[in-house]
């Protein structure tokens, strides 16, 4: 696997913790199983954060994004730093890995670890569920890699996941992060919100928030949500606003 790191700086960090948050770019699974990507995006748009490191790998889906100026860069994930009584390290960018994926996981993982990291977050959506309702909150599901993290889950109001296999990457990280020494977490809604997913996103931040210890106004998140109601009810038979230039933007 080819790989590269590029560092901006390589920060001080007080107590960091990694909060993963990146989402499939398989075209047929992007509008179900985007609510990774969608929270790190709009908490890099409405938080202080600070990108100091940018990890290429051919793990990645092999494609270059070209801008709207016609200018290539291959895609990526970035790390960033939001300045708090425990820093928060983000792990956002164009898409998961599609290949050598618990290789890109030891790539994450090792630097992490360099970091100071003592505990990572991921954030994904379950892939062994049913359907949800378009317009219900869904419930903020999840696991960890001890006891004691099961009980910090529990406490943040968090539903535990129990008997049933968690694939891919977002997952991966988690379980991997205890060989680096870390207590992983791991995340989830179900899926049936039409894309975006501002009800899935405010469900994720409201725990995170209390779990991470920072605030964050979602204000704009139920505004988007309210339209993505107000179009279902009129019937347009869609289920998903227009398109917009970016998510929540």
């Amino acid at each position: 696997m080819w790989e590269m790191i590029e560092e901006d700086a390589r920060p001080e960090l007080k107590d960091p913790v990694l909060l993963v948050s990146l989402s499939t770019s398989i075209q047929q699974y992007k509008a179900l199983y985007s609510q990774a990507r969608e929270l790190g995006k709009f908490m890099l748009k409405s938080m202080k954060f600070e990108k100091f490191a940018t990890l290429y790998s051919s793990a990645m889906p092999p494609l270059v994004m070209v801008s709207d100026d016609g200018i290539i860069r291959l895609s990526s994930t970035s790390f960033y730093r939001f300045r708090a009584d425990r820093d928060v390290v983000l792990l956002a960018g164009d898409a998961s890995p599609v290949e050598h994926q618990y290789e890109y996981c030891e790539s994450v993982l090792g630097y992490a670890e360099k970091l100071g990291v003592r505990r990572v977050v991921s954030v994904g959506t379950r892939w062994t569920e049913e359907a949800g309702s378009p317009v219900a909150s869904p419930a903020v599901k999840g696991f960890a890699t001890d006891g004691n993290g099961v009980e910090e889950l529990e406490k943040l109001g968090v539903e535990i996941i129990r008997d049933e296999p968690a694939p891919y990457f977002a997952s991966l990280v988690v379980a991997l992060a205890q060989k680096h020494g870390m207590r992983g977490y791991k995340l989830s809604v179900d899926h049936g919100e039409p894309t975006p997913h501002p009800l899935s996103v405010m469900q994720l931040l409201s725990v995170l928030q209390k779990m991470l210890g920072f605030e964050v106004e979602t204000t704009h998140l139920g505004e988007v949500a309210n339209k993505i109601a107000a179009n279902l009810e009129g019937g347009n038979g869609t289920g998903s606003p227009p398109r917009r230039p970016d998510i929540y933007g």
